[in-house]
């Protein structure tokens, strides 16, 4: 589907998603729906990376 190089990009730029959103998380009100949906957000990348690890590693 995508390449090791594409993957290693996506992934990248996920986890930099993630830094920025975690920031974004600590302003926020725990008990605010931003707050849930930022984290379930931040939950469903936290899993598209785990995907990409599982994936690469099987090209090693």
């Amino acid at each position: 589907m995508f390449s090791t190089v594409e993957l290693r990009h996506i992934r990248l730029c996920l986890v930099r998603q993630i830094s920025t959103g975690r920031a974004e998380l600590l302003k926020l009100d725990e008990d605010s729906d931003e707050y849930m949906v930022k984290a379930n957000d931040l939950m469903v990348l936290d899993s598209v990376i785990a995907k990409i690890d599982r994936e690469q590693g099987s090209f090693q």
